[in-house]
């Protein structure tokens, strides 16, 4: 039983210490938004940086149909306190979900431009 409550408790602090209030915008749909947060928090996590606040928002920069479905153009901004970063991403898929989605995924954890923001974030605490 000592064991047992020994485990949960270090869980609980281990859950604790990494606490992140990711705010991921009502503009990103919510299959683009299921990609997006194990990514961003990943990036969190790999940049060391535990304790913090990050909205996350996307504008649409360009939308074009075309015969085989729908280009979209857009803009992921990351901001937390004094730091923002918008990454330009393109998706093409078959609707606007289906692109959105497509787009998200070009959102990589260890680019570099991903790591110069962690930097900044870091450096900013």
């Amino acid at each position: 039983m000592k064991k047992l409550f020994l485990t949960l408790v270090l869980l609980m602090g281990t859950w604790v210490a990494y606490a992140q209030d990711i705010n991921i915008g009502k503009e990103i749909p919510a299959e683009a938004a299921a990609i997006l947060r194990p990514r961003i928090e990943q990036m969190l996590k790999d940049g060391g940086v535990a304790d913090v606040s990050l909205n996350v928002t996307a504008i649409v920069k360009e939308k074009t149909q075309v015969a085989s479905g729908v280009v979209l153009v857009l803009d992921l901004i990351l901001c937390s306190g004094e730091v923002e970063e918008a990454f330009p991403l393109k998706g093409v898929g078959d609707n606007e979900a289906d692109a959105f989605q497509r787009a998200v995924k070009q959102f990589l954890p260890r680019s570099k431009a991903v790591q110069s923001f962690m930097e900044k974030l870091k450096n900013c605490k």
